[in-house]
C-alpha cells in the first residue's frame, strides 16, 4: 500500500529504509574525518559486512528499501530529475554542468550523488586541490535517521546543523516528496529550505512515543526555534493537540541525539543511559503543549520518565552498561542505548555492548544472534522479548547504532 505510518517506535515494522556502505566512507583521510564527523576513518570492507548483517535481518521482517535506488527511481523522470539538480545547485557548485548531468542515466546519476562527483579537470578547484568535488561524497549515509523523521504519515525533513550534510537531507526530501509509494501527505518542517544559525533539527532527536506524544532532543544539532516551529506545524497538520517532550542534552560528542541515550524498546520499557535519563544529573526537560491552532504552551518537569507518566506512559528503565560508572560510558559511547525496536519488546543491537545486554536479559529479553535468524536457525515469532544483536564495532566508529542506520516508514499500532 501507498503512504507513511509510524505512531510508535515499537509498532510493528512493515517498511523500512536503509543504506548499504560504499566507496563514499573511503573518500576521506584521517585528518578529514572529524569534519565528516566521523570519530575514525572505517574500512569499507568491514562496514559493508556488518552493514550487510543487518540489512539481511531486516529483510526477513519487513519491507526493506535501499536509498540509492529510491533516488534513482524519481530521477527516472526528466522533469523531477531536473527539479532535483536545481535544488541541488543551491548547494553544490554544479550550475556549469547541469547539461551533463541531465545526460546521465538514473541510476548512474543517484550514485554520483551519493558516491562524489570529481571537479571538472583544468578548473581551478582541481588545480588547486586534486581531490576537489562538484559533489562531495557522502559518508554519513548510512546513518539514515539523521536526515529526516516519519511522524503518522508525515515527513519532517531535517535541517541539518552541518553543511556536510545538507544533500543528504535533500536526497530524503526529494525520495519523500516525489516518489510513486512512499510520498508523505505533507512536510512538517523543509528542512534543506528552512535551516539557518538558530533552525537546525535532525531525525535523531524525534522518539514518537504515540500519535500524540513525543519526546525530542535540545541538542548539538537541534535547536529549541526548530522544535517550537515543529510543535506548531505538527499540530496543525493533525489538527489535534499534540505533547511534545524536550529533553536538554549535553552539548557533546556522545550525544549528539536523543536516540544516543534514550530508546523505546516495548510498550512499558526503555532503554537509557542512566546518568543522562534517570540518575540525579538527569538533563533538563520541558513540556510543551501544542494546539491544533499552533499556540504553544510550556512548563519544565521533572524528568523525561516523570514527564512521560504524567501522560499516561509509565516507563520501566533498562540501564546501558548495567549501570556500572565504567561501562555505561563505554557502552553509550558505542552506542549501546542507540537499540531499534522492529516489534514490540524485540530490538536490534550492536553485539559489543555486553553488560548492556545483561542489563536487557535481567529484564526478560533472550539474546541472540542476528545470523539465527537470517540463516534460519531461529524465527523471531518463536519469542517473546528479544535481542538480536549484530557486529558493528567498524560501523560504530561512524557515530552511531542500530536506530540511526534505519529510517522507518512504515509500522503497525503497537
Amino acid at each position: 500500500m501507498p503512504g507513511l505510518n509510524i505512531t510508535s517506535e515499537i509498532g510493528e515494522l512493515r517498511k523500512v529504509i536503509l543504506h548499504s556502505p560504499g566507496p563514499e566512507v573511503e573518500a576521506m583521510t584521517p585528518g578529514e574525518a572529524a569534519q565528516d564527523l566521523y570519530n575514525d576513518i572505517v574500512p569499507l570492507g568491514a562496514v559493508r559486512r556488518e552493514h550487510d548483517r543487518l540489512a539481511a535481518f531486516l529483510a526477513k521482517v519487513a519491507t526493506t528499501y535501499e536509498l540509492e535506488e529510491l533516488l534513482a527511481q524519481c530521477l527516472a523522470s526528466n522533469e523531477q530529475r531536473f527539479e532535483f539538480l536545481g535544488s541541488l545547485s543551491g548547494f553544490c557548485p554544479i550550475g556549469n554542468r547541469v547539461d551533463e548531468l541531465m545526460d546521465l542515466p538514473a541510476t548512474k546519476l543517484a550514485k554520483l550523488v551519493i558516491e562524489g562527483l570529481p571537479a571538472l579537470d583544468g578548473s581551478l578547484s582541481q588545480i588547486l586541490s586534486p581531490r576537489s568535488f562538484s559533489l562531495r561524497p557522502l559518508p554519513n549515509t548510512y546513518f539514515m535517521r539523521d536526515t529526516a523523521a516519519i511522524f503518522r504519515d508525515f515527513a519532517l525533513s531535517s535541517a541539518m546543523a552541518f553543511d556536510v550534510r545538507v544533500v543528504e537531507s535533500l536526497v530524503t526530501r526529494f525520495v519523500l516528496t516525489r516518489h510513486h509509494e512512499l510520498r508523505a501527505h505533507a512536510l512538517l518542517l523543509d528542512g534543506p529550505r528552512d535551516r539557518n544559525r538558530f533552525v537546525t533539527m535532525e531525525g535523531g532527536d524525534v522518539i514518537v512515543i504515540s500519535p500524540k506524544v513525543l519526546a525530542i532532543g535540545v541538542s548539538e544539532r537541534t535547536t529549541p526555534d526548530a522544535i517550537e516551529i515543529f510543535a506548531r506545524s505538527a499540530a496543525r497538520a493533525i489538527d489535534e493537540a499534540l505533547v511534545i517532550f524536550a529533553v536538554v542534552l549535553p552539548k557533546e560528542r556522545a550525544t549528539i541525539h536523543l536516540d544516543m541515550v534514550f530508546t523505546v524498546i516495548d510498550r512499558s520499557q526503555v532503554l537509557v543511559h542512566g546518568p543522562t535519563i534517570v540518575g540525579p544529573s538527569r538533563r533538563p526537560v520541558v513540556r510543551i503543549d501544542a494546539a491544533p491552532s499552533g499556540r504553544l504552551s510550556t512548563r519544565p518537569v521533572a524528568g523525561l520518565l516523570e514527564g512521560l507518566s504524567e501522560s499516561g506512559f509509565d516507563f520501566e528503565p533498562v540501564l546501558c552498561g548495567s549501570g556500572d560508572p565504567l561501562y555505561e560510558e563505554r557502552e553509550q559511547w558505542l552506542s549501546g542505548s542507540n537499540s531499534f525496536a522492529f516489534a514490540p519488546g524485540k530490538i536490534l543491537m550492536y553485539s559489543c555492548n555486553l553488560k548492556t545486554m545483561e542489563s536487557l536479559s535481567a529484564a526478560g529479553y533472550e539474546v541472540r544472534n542476528a545470523d539465527d535468524f537470517i540463516e534460519g536457525r531461529e524465527n523471531v515469532g518463536d519469542f517473546g522479548r528479544l535481542v538480536v544483536a549484530f557486529d558493528g564495532i567498524e560501523l560504530a566508529r561512524g557515530g552511531g547504532g542500530a536506530r540511526c542506520m534505519t529510517m522507518p516508514l512504515e509500522r503497525a499500532e503497537p
